[in-house]
């Protein structure tokens, strides 16, 4: 199976909750997007769906978290240190055929980072594929954060996660 990988940043300035900061949209430079992340046998595992995660470390790092939370069945982690290095990860799933996601922009706005994409199917491909989108959220500072992904401006998906000292 071909790994394609695309590109894309998003450098995040820290912000804990309640700073009423305003809204801020981000650039999109560092922002990984892959189609086929994954691999292996899903066929004997849960059943993973869509899904918003989250993992420390590089975006490299953060697809191998997923992989281990989808692959082998390792439990996601909500809640980080304010010296992790912190990857928001938007799994779209696993398809049968080909399936992208795009990432179309990145909104900050106070302890929330709502994401917005588009996905797109191609039904007559027979290419398996598990789309998924990281986006570098940089290290924060302690608070309650919200992850919130929209799909064509509809609420899609919704994960919370802490930073601690």
């Amino acid at each position: 199976m071909i790994a394609i990988f695309f590109f894309l940043a998003v450098p995040f300035a820290g912000r804990a909750e309640g700073e009423g900061t305003p809204e801020k949209v981000l650039g999109l430079d560092d922002v990984l997007v892959t189609h086929y992340a994954l691999g292996g046998d899903v066929s004997g595992q849960k059943t993973y769906g869509e899904a918003i995660y989250l993992s420390k470390g590089t975006p490299r790092q953060a697809i191998i978290t997923l992989k281990e939370i989808v692959i082998e069945g390792k439990k996601p982690s909500w809640a980080f240190n304010m010296k992790d290095q912190i990857e928001i990860i938007v799994f779209r799933g696993a398809f049968p055929k080909l399936s992208k996601i795009g990432i179309k922009k990145v909104v900050l706005k106070d302890s929330n980072v709502e994401i917005y994409a588009e996905y797109k199917d191609f039904p007559g491909s027979d290419t398996p594929s598990q789309p998924a989108a990281v986006i570098p959220a940089g290290k924060l500072p302690p608070g309650k954060y919200s992850a919130i992904l929209f799909v064509d401006n509809k609420l899609q998906k919704q994960a919370d996660f802490r930073i601690s000292r």
